[in-house]
């Protein structure tokens, strides 16, 4: 029997316990404009307004006013002075050019450099490059991105259309003062002659006509109907419509342009530092000496006189060497030019830059057993 002095024990009913489900209002917030999942965090149910803090609208405006106080303003300030004290500012083309005058079949580079190719595709053969400001002579213009030309010293390729004006005046003497020769690797062509920006940095070798001076300042006209301005510093300054002349000791003058191209890339057909080629090099360095070379290989190695003999240490500086393939005797390789210090300038195969190297060392030996001709087309005067 069961034990008389146990309570009897009553079942315990469980109380239900609530369960939050989803989100719910926060009651201290009047309309619901915000309410909170069961971890208490908040979930927005309407957008937000975002104010923008109004000591970041002080710090913009103060910006702004800071910039164009000490930058803008003295810009424009200078610019209408400089214009206002050059009578001849605001007259960039004679008045009485005609566009009539420009000749069909000429053009005008009107970038840094234009690379020729041997077909109407980037991706073809690089056959040489024409400086800013070469004029050149159109044989095909049929496609519609390439044109087909014709550079002075009787190279032909596909030159870009972009890279090409129409117009001629950059290249012409008439109404000039001077004519610019630039012979430092790269000169800076500005907007403006004070505080103007960069239009283009003219290789050594480009050829500029100016149209006003004052000072060291020049105005030269550039291709596209355009100016701009250069100082008279790394450049040589001739009457319009002289030809360059040569020096009493080109010789010398000859391998020292030809250093500046040392170590610069080699790229085939290159004419200038950012990318050269043996041919380009010496195409521009005889340039500033008056002489003109062709920059294609197969042509200049057939220009100049003849030196008999292979032995390097027999030649003269400025003397040019021509080296064939290991597999065909006919075929250039590459080339080489004696200068100073019993020295060598080459573009070896090999090397992606223009190298230096003596010619006693077993490189120079190996190319002297490969020697095609060499040129000499530099002569001091007596």
């Amino acid at each position: 029997m069961p034990d008389k002095d146990k309570k009897e024990q009553k079942p315990i009913t469980p109380e239900p316990i609530p369960i939050k489900r989803g989100i719910t209002a926060d009651p201290s917030i009047g309309e619901i404009a915000q309410v909170t999942d069961q971890r208490g965090r908040p979930v927005y149910l309407a957008r937000k307004k975002f104010k923008i803090p109004a000591w970041l609208v002080a710090a913009i405006v103060f910006s702004a006013l800071m910039i164009a106080f000490f930058f803008v303003i003295p810009q424009l300030v200078d610019r209408v002075s400089d214009i206002e004290n050059d009578p001849q500012a605001t007259d960039l083309l004679p008045p009485d050019w005609d566009s009539r005058d420009v000749e069909e079949n000429t053009a005008v580079v009107q970038v840094a450099y234009a690379t020729l190719y041997a077909a109407p595709d980037k991706k073809s053969a690089r056959v040489a490059e024409a400086l800013l400001n070469e004029a050149v002579t159109i044989l095909d213009a049929k496609d519609r991105q390439f044109i087909y030309v014709l550079l002075k010293d009787g190279v032909k390729g596909y030159m870009p259309r972009e890279h090409l004006a129409a117009d001629t005046l950059s290249v012409s003497a008439e109404n000039k003062v001077a004519k610019v020769v630039v012979r430092v690797p790269q000169k800076r062509v500005m907007s403006h002659a004070r505080l103007g920006s960069l239009l283009v940095e003219a290789p050594m070798g480009t050829v500029l006509f100016a149209d006003y001076r004052n000072g060291d300042l020049l105005r030269v006209q550039l291709p596209g109907m355009r100016v701009g301005w250069i100082n008279a510093s790394g450049v040589a300054l001739l009457p319009p419509n002289s030809p360059m002349v040569a020096d009493e000791t080109p010789g010398p003058l000859f391998v020292a342009t030809l250093m500046a191209f040392y170590s610069s890339p080699i790229v085939p057909g290159g004419i200038t530092t950012r990318g050269i080629s043996l041919e380009g090099a010496i195409h521009v360095s005889a340039l500033l000496q008056g002489i003109e070379l062709s920059r294609d290989r197969d042509t200049l190695i057939r220009q100049g006189e003849g030196v008999r003999g292979s032995d390097f240490s027999s030649l003269l500086e400025g003397d040019v060497i021509f080296v064939h393939k290991s597999t065909d005797m006919s075929a250039i390789e590459t080339i080489a030019v004696r200068v100073s210090d019993e020295q060598l300038l080459v573009a070896l195969p090999s090397r992606s830059t223009v190298q230096l190297i003596d010619i006693a060392s077993p490189t120079s030996q190996e190319l002297e057993g490969r020697v095609m001709a060499v040129r000499r087309y530099i002569f001091d005067r007596d």
